[in-house]
C-alpha cells in the first residue's frame, strides 16, 4: 500500500514535469498530455489512460487536471487504479532547482482494485483435509521463510523527492478480491487528508475516515504524526490515535507510538487502548516475515472483546462471532491464520457469566496450535492454576487441559449463573481432561478423563437428607415427629472422583458424611442434557435420635443400608431432586427380621432335637 500510495504522489508530477518540457512543441492540451503518459511508461512502467478531459496551466503555478483516469503499474498481480478526477499543483521555482514542491494534491473517486491474494484464503479452511492443511501450513512457512531472505518489504521508494503541502483524497474505495466463490471485500474512505508530506525525516501529519459495510458496519477514525525517511526506510509514529467502532459493543480508542521499518515490514509500537470501562497498554512487535508474526505484552483492567485483534489481521477478519450455537463449527481458521505470543494480565476478565480476578495468560498461537502454558486468576474466590491446548491444526481439534482449582465459592458460582442458591461452601478440584471435535458440544460429548472434587462446610438448601431419613424411621417406631427438622444438608465432608466418557460424568464414589449419616453411592450426569441420577447408600449413626426421639434407632436400623435415590435435572426444582425408598427398606427390616425368627426358631429346634438325641448313659452320668 505505501509504493501505491507513492505511485499515486509521483506519477501526476511526473506527468505534469514531462508535459512543462514539451510544452514549447505542442499547444494541443490532449496531445500533450498523451505524449507525457508515453514518456511516463517509458521511465516507470506505469501506463496512464485518461478517458476524460485534460487540462494543464503553467501560471502562476503549474496545475494538471485530469478525468476519469486509469493507471496501471508494472508487473504482475499490481492492484487496478482508476480516478474520477484528479488534480495537482506544482510551484514552478523550486522545479528549476529540481526540487518538487506541491501545493496540493486531490483525487476525487479514487478507485483501488487489489487482487485476491496467492496463500489459500481463509474461507477455505474448514474443507481442507489433512494433507491439504499440512500442505497449506507448509506453503506459507516457504512463503515467509522467502520473503525474509529477500527482504520483501514496502521499501520507501518515490520517482521523484516530494514535498507535498496538502494531499486531499474523497470517495475512496479500496476493493480486496477474494478467492472465486468469495464476495470482495470494500473498504470505504470519505476523506484521507495529509499535510506536510515528505520522505526527508521532516514532520508530517495524515488523518482518514475508513468504513466497511457488512451486518455489523465498522468504522475507523485516525490521525497521525509521523516522520518518513526514504533513506533510513523508517517511519516514526510520534504520535497516532485511533478509534474503531462497530466491532465492538463500545467504540476501541488505540493511542500508538514508535518506529516501522517499512523495508523489514517490522513494526515495534508502545500501545494503550480504552473501549468503555476498559483500559490497558504494553507493548506490540509486528514482524512480517518472523514468527512469531505478533508479540504481545499487555496489562488491562478489563479483558474486551478488542483483545482479538492480536490475532493478526487475517485471523480478525476470519473470526466467526456466532457461538450462541453450540453444534456451530468452531471458528478455526483464525487459529490456522494467526502466528502470535502474548502476555496478557487483566485485573478482571468477564467471560460469559463467570468473571475471573488478577488473570494471567500466556499463550502461543501458529498454525493452529493454541497453546496456554499459563491460565492462573481468581474465579468465584477460588485459586485457578491451569494449562490448555487446543490443537485444531488438521480438519477435527483436540483438546487437552490439566489444572487445579482451590476454594471455589459455590454459592458465588450459583449467583453468577443465576440459579437457586441451593448449595453453600467451598469446592477444590483437580482435572486431567481430553476430547475432539468440531463445535462447542462436540468438545463437551466427547470430554474423557478425570475430576477429583472435595468440598469444605457443604451446605444442600432445599434437600433436608437426615429429615428425610427420620420420617421414614419414625414410621417404623410409629411415633410422630416433635420437631420441624430443617429441609436442609449441612456436609461435614463430601468428595468425588468424575470419570467423563461417552458424554457422560460418571461419580464413582460419591462420598459425603453428615452429623448422623453417612452417605456412599455413585451416579451419572449427561453433559449435555444437565440430567442425572444418583443412588446412595445412607448409614446411619446411633446418634441420630438426638435430633428427635421419634428417629432413634437400634442395631437392626443402624445395620442395614438405607437408599436415597436422586433424580433431576441441574437447573430444576432442588426439593424434587432426592426420595428415600421407605419401601425398600420395608422389605429389608421384613426380611431381616425373618431371618433372625428363622435363626432363633432353628436354634431352638436344634437344641430339642440334640437333647432328645442325648443317650440315656449319659443322661445317667449327668445326674
Amino acid at each position: 500500500m505505501p509504493r501505491i500510495l507513492l505511485y499515486l504522489l509521483g506519477i501526476p508530477l511526473l506527468l505534469a514535469i514531462a508535459a512543462l518540457l514539451l510544452l514549447p512543441l505542442l499547444v494541443d492540451e490532449e496531445k500533450l498530455v498523451s505524449i507525457a503518459t508515453t514518456e511516463l511508461e517509458m521511465r516507470s512502467g506505469a501506463r496512464v489512460t485518461v478517458h476524460g478531459d485534460a487540462g494543464l496551466s503553467l501560471f502562476p503555478r503549474l496545475a494538471l487536471r485530469l478525468v476519469d483516469t486509469e493507471l496501471q503499474l508494472p508487473g504482475e498481480g499490481q492492484p487496478e487504479i482508476s480516478v474520477r478526477e484528479l488534480s495537482i499543483e506544482v510551484f514552478l521555482r523550486p522545479l528549476l532547482s529540481r526540487e518538487v514542491v506541491i501545493k496540493g494534491l486531490e483525487l476525487d473517486g479514487l478507485v483501488l482494485t487489489l487482487p485476491a491474494p496467492d496463500d489459500a484464503p481463509a474461507a477455505a479452511l474448514a474443507n481442507l483435509s489433512d494433507a491439504q492443511l499440512e500442505d497449506f501450513y507448509a506453503t506459507r512457512r516457504k512463503a515467509l521463510s522467502q520473503a525474509a531472505e529477500s527482504g520483501a518489504g514496502a521499501v520507501l521508494v518515490a520517482p521523484l523527492a516530494l514535498n507535498v503541502a496538502s494531499l486531499r483524497l474523497t470517495d475512496t474505495r479500496i476493493i480486496l478480491l477474494q478467492p472465486a466463490g468469495v464476495d470482495p471485500v470494500v473498504l470505504e474512505l470519505p476523506l484521507l487528508r495529509g499535510t506536510d508530506l515528505n520522505l526527508e525525516g521532516n514532520p508530517a501529519s495524515l488523518t482518514l475516515q475508513l468504513r466497511m459495510a457488512g451486518e455489523q458496519e465498522l468504522s475507523l477514525d485516525l490521525a497521525t504524526l509521523f516522520t518518513a525517511n526514504a533513506d533510513s526506510q523508517l517511519l516514526e509514529l510520534q504520535e497516532l490515535e485511533a478509534e474503531l467502532s462497530g466491532a465492538t459493543p463500545e467504540p476501541v480508542t488505540l493511542r500508538a507510538s514508535g518506529n516501522l521499518r517499512l523495508d523489514q515490514r517490522l513494526a515495534e509500537l508502545e500501545v494503550e487502548l480504552a473501549s468503555g470501562a476498559t483500559r490497558g497498554s504494553g507493548t506490540v512487535h509486528y514482524a512480517a516475515t518472523e514468527s512469531p508474526q505478533i508479540d504481545a505484552v499487555l496489562r488491562m483492567n478489563l479483558l474486551d472483546p478488542a483483545l482479538l485483534l492480536l490475532a493478526g489481521p487475517e485471523a480478525a477478519t476470519s473470526a466467526d462471532t456466532d457461538s450462541a450455537d453450540g453444534d456451530a463449527p468452531l471458528p478455526l481458521d483464525a487459529l490456522r491464520l494467526a502466528d502470535t505470543r502474548a502476555d496478557l494480565r487483566v485485573e478482571r476478565a468477564v467471560v460469559g457469566a463467570h468473571a475471573v480476578d488478577n488473570l494471567h495468560l500466556r499463550l502461543r498461537v501458529v498454525e493452529g496450535v493454541a497453546t496456554f502454558d499459563t491460565i492462573n486468576g481468581v474465579i468465584h474466590g477460588g485459586e485457578l492454576d491451569a494449562t490448555a491446548t487446543l490443537n485444531a491444526r488438521l480438519s477435527t481439534p483436540t483438546l487437552n487441559t490439566r489444572g487445579e482449582l482451590k476454594g471455589l465459592d459455590t454459592s458465588v458460582l450459583l449467583a453468577a449463573l443465576e440459579a437457586d442458591p441451593v448449595l453453600s461452601g467451598r469446592a477444590n478440584a483437580t482435572w486431567q481432561l481430553d476430547s475432539r471435535g468440531n463445535s462447542r458440544n462436540a468438545l463437551v460429548a466427547a470430554l474423557q478423563g478425570e475430576i477429583r472434587l472435595d468440598t469444605e462446610d457443604l451446605a444442600l438448601e432445599q434437600v433436608g437428607i437426615e429429615r428425610m431419613l427420620c420420617q421414614v424411621i419414625a414410621q417404623v417406631n410409629q411415633e410422630p415427629l416433635q420437631t420441624e427438622l430443617p429441609a436442609r444438608s449441612s456436609f461435614g465432608s463430601a468428595s468425588a472422583r468424575i470419570q467423563l466418557a461417552g458424554g457422560e460424568a460418571r461419580l464413582d464414589p460419591l462420598q459425603a458424611s453428615l452429623d448422623h449419616v453417612g452417605l456412599r453411592g455413585e451416579g451419572r450426569l449427561d453433559l449435555l442434557s444437565n440430567e442425572f441420577d444418583a443412588r446412595f447408600r445412607a448409614r446411619l449413626a446411633p446418634t441420630l435420635g438426638e435430633l428427635d426421639s421419634a428417629c432413634r434407632v437400634n442395631e437392626r436400623l443402624v445395620a442395614i443400608d438405607w437408599p436415597v435415590n436422586c433424580r433431576g435435572q441441574l437447573g430444576g426444582e432442588p426439593g424434587d431432586w432426592c426420595r428415600v425408598d421407605s419401601e425398600k427398606i420395608v422389605a429389608d427390616l421384613a426380611r431381616r427380621e425373618l431371618e433372625s425368627m428363622a435363626r432363633e426358631e432353628g436354634g431352638r429346634f436344634l437344641q430339642r432335637l440334640l437333647q432328645r438325641n442325648k443317650p440315656e448313659g449319659d443322661a445317667t452320668r449327668e445326674d
